[in-house]
């Protein structure tokens, strides 16, 4: 796209920042309550950008820290927009780092983020035809790594860590679909990291089924793109399950963000 990432960020997202001294109990409430992905921290007496905080920074917090400020846990990206960048250059840009969002500075001055999802919506929004063309299928990762109801929150959480991935899809002892179990799920819950990594969370802690998400969402693999892609852009989803039809619903495939974007490339 030749377009710069100034026409097409969401201005809104300007409003995703705390200044340095914020404590993260802080920062967790207004992650639940707004489903920020990622707040920018600002140095409190200068207005400087500083860094940013995910959603999983949040998540491995223990409940002993949570009086740690905003500061202490903002960690500099490893890209940082220009607002006159064109969406191609920061796709390129962030997909290099597996970013599915980054922030955007003028100077030292905080603009907002740039995500993939700001560039589904301009897909589905303005040019609806280039997804109407892409079957789910051409595009969809096969044999996704899943959970189960009966996992630990313990372990999915370590699973999510490893394989960076903000969601899994939640299936049955049939590989049926059941559900989904997010990032924003464990953060809903109230989860912090003695529930998500201990031995004991493992062993005596929260299962799968308490966090999920149901019913599932999903496409099928003869569905249109553009049917994952509203869904991204309507539900805030960043990954569809993909089923074999709808009446065994058994789990065949995903698709992300980062898969719909490939349809630019």
């Amino acid at each position: 796209m030749a377009l710069s990432i100034s026409s097409i960020y969401d201005k809104a997202s300007a409003s995703a920042k705390v200044s340095d001294d914020t404590s993260v109990t802080f920062i967790r409430k207004l992650m639940r309550e707004k489903g920020y992905r990622s707040i920018a921290v600002i140095k409190a007496d200068a207005g400087k950008f500083v860094g940013i905080i995910t959603r999983g920074d949040v998540l491995m917090v223990s409940s002993s820290k949570s009086e740690a400020t905003a500061g202490s846990l903002a960690v500099a990206p490893p890209v940082v927009l220009q607002p006159s960048l064109t969406v191609s250059r920061a796709l390129d840009m962030m997909l290099s780092y597996d970013m599915w969002e980054a922030p955007i500075t003028e100077g030292d001055k905080f603009l907002g983020f740039f995500s993939l999802g700001d560039v589904i919506r301009v897909l589905v929004q303005k040019y609806p035809e280039v997804l109407k063309e892409a079957t789910v299928s051409d595009y969809m990762t096969s044999d996704p790594v899943s959970a189960l109801a009966d996992d630990s929150v313990a372990k999915i959480w370590r699973k999510m860590v490893e394989l960076r991935y903000a969601g899994l899809p939640v299936v049955d002892g049939d590989g049926r679909l059941i559900g989904m179990i997010t990032q924003y799920d464990l953060l809903a819950k109230g989860y912090t990291r003695i529930h998500l990594e201990s031995e004991s969370g493992a062993a005596k802690g929260p299962r799968v089924r308490d966090a999920m998400t149901r019913p599932p969402s999903y496409v099928l693999p003869w569905s249109k793109l553009i049917e994952a892609a509203d869904l991204m852009v309507t539900r805030g989803y960043g990954r569809v399950p993909v089923v074999n039809n709808v009446r065994d619903l058994k789990l065949i495939g995903i698709v992300d963000r980062e898969d719909v974007i490939k349809v630019l490339r």
